[in-house]
């Protein structure tokens, strides 16, 4: 299993990389194996090898559907789509798909993501009735606009079960859950965790902080934790308001702010080029850094992702690609401040309702007149896609309460460490777990998140 991230940049040798574009992944794995018993083959390109084996177990999960199937997922919530609406959807870079010996076959999020890029497949879409969230965001960004700050207190239970299929009893299983970490909107003496059970949990500044069970069981018991935090929050307009520290508190900007981290935050040729036909004439970094917001946030259209385990350099990605979810937008805003010399930090977690939590990713950026600040490109395109311009600008600088933070930087690694390679080894939101003998897949076990507590303070 690879040990440094930086192997995941290196490119696959040109015999193998034919077969992985060709989707002829059996001669794919015997040529892996081929390169993995030589001993010409250097320790690095043994390492990359070895990673992309891993990849490959788990490619064909990720993209479960063929044209028929395709097809009938999208009926099931869009009855009259079209034979014709799939093939323009695919031309307009719409669909992700891959070759797998000659026929092509659909990402399992493929049919979400559709709906979300068109608004006449959302008319269109049958859809469940559903509850009321309690979340009015326009509301929020109205009060605390008035207000100058907001704070909420939550309270989640998480919950993570090995699937049925997947448990071995007798085996000893090491469970990660994500909880609260310490930053500048989540004070460290307003987070409370409660785990079930023996369990460690990592440091309150830790990267990307958890809570750890190691435990050998008969039994397909569940693995528990309960936390609850406070979310504080305040109001900067960054072009009209006097210069200060908005959050005084918060880790000062370093070195590993500014850097490539590789394999996804990298200053490639283009992405280079690209900050440079961003920026213009202009030089000042606040407003360089809302010139990267504006290009992320009009030009990268919101696409939900196959694992981030099978995507390669992922702000490149984002910038060739003109898509993206949540974290890929994330990271390219990200990359593009780090090349104009704006420090820039990676925020991921939860957004947290009264009955319910999901996956989110965002980012921070630092200005020397206001300190560390917020970019959401996600909320923000969205806002724009509306046509909701003070929206729009809101989640420039600022974000809103409703959210978990428990992850401080991209790509890190855990404590106590994982064994085996991560099913995500970018992000932590959704668990992990491992034996003593492999890595669990995402479909082999279940995450559920529960809100106890949703309190305006």
């Amino acid at each position: 299993m690879y040990s440094d991230p930086e192997v995941l940049f290196y490119d696959l040798p040109e015999d193998i990389l034919r077969a992985k574009l060709a989707g002829d992944f059996a001669r794919m794995e015997t040529l892996l194996n081929a390169r993995l018993s030589s001993p010409r083959v250097s320790p690095m390109m043994k390492e990359r090898l070895e990673f992309e084996k891993f990849r490959l177990s788990r490619l064909l999960k990720r993209y479960p559907y063929d044209r028929a199937g395709a097809m009938e997922r999208m009926r099931a919530r869009v009855p009259d789509f079209t034979e014709e609406e799939l093939d323009k959807m695919e031309e307009d870079g719409c669909v992700d798909y891959i070759y797998c010996l000659g026929g092509k076959r659909y990402v399992s999020s493929f049919s979400g993501t559709l709906i979300k890029m068109s608004d006449d497949l959302a008319r269109r879409e049958v859809k469940a009735p559903q509850e009321d969230d309690g979340v009015d965001l326009d509301a929020f960004i109205r009060d605390i606009k008035k207000t100058g700050s907001a704070a909420y207190r939550f309270g989640i239970r998480s919950s993570l079960t090995i699937e049925k299929e997947a448990f071995e009893p007798g085996s000893t299983y090491t469970v990660h859950i994500p909880v609260p970490a310490a930053c500048a909107q989540q004070p460290e003496g307003e987070i409370r965790i409660l785990p079930e059970g023996e369990a460690v949990v990592s440091d309150p500044h830790a990267f990307q902080r958890t809570v750890c069970f190691k435990r050998q069981s008969a039994l397909n018991r569940p693995f528990e934790a309960e936390f609850s935090y406070t979310s504080r929050l305040k109001f900067v307009d960054p072009f009209r308001d006097e210069k200060h520290i908005v959050y005084p508190g918060a880790l000062p900007p370093c070195e590993d702010d500014l850097c490539e981290q590789l394999p996804h935050i990298c200053f490639t040729p283009y992405i280079r080029r690209l900050a440079k036909y961003i920026a213009g004439d202009e030089k000042r970094p606040l407003y360089l850094a809302k010139r990267v917001y504006d290009y992320v946030t009009m030009n990268v259209r919101y696409s939900f992702m196959r694992s981030y385990l099978l995507i390669d350099r992922q702000a490149e990605y984002a910038a060739l690609n003109l898509k993206g979810d949540c974290g890929i937008q994330a990271v390219l805003f990200i990359t593009l401040c780090r090349v104009l010399g704006i420090p820039a930090r990676w925020q991921s977690g939860l957004t947290v309702d009264k009955f319910s939590t999901g996956d989110h990713d965002w980012a921070q950026f630092f200005t020397e007149e206001f300190g560390w600040l917020f970019a959401d490109p996600s909320f923000g395109g969205s806002a724009f896609r509306q046509g909701k311009a003070e929206k729009h600008a809101y989640y420039f600088g600022n974000l809103d309460c409703f959210r978990m933070v428990a992850n401080r930087r991209y790509f890190s690694e855990f404590d106590p460490p994982k064994r085996f390679i991560r099913f995500d080894p970018c992000d932590s939101q959704d668990g992990e777990a491992e034996t003593d003998a492999r890595g669990l897949d995402s479909f082999e076990f279940d995450k559920t998140d529960k809100t106890f507590m949703f309190e305006k303070l």
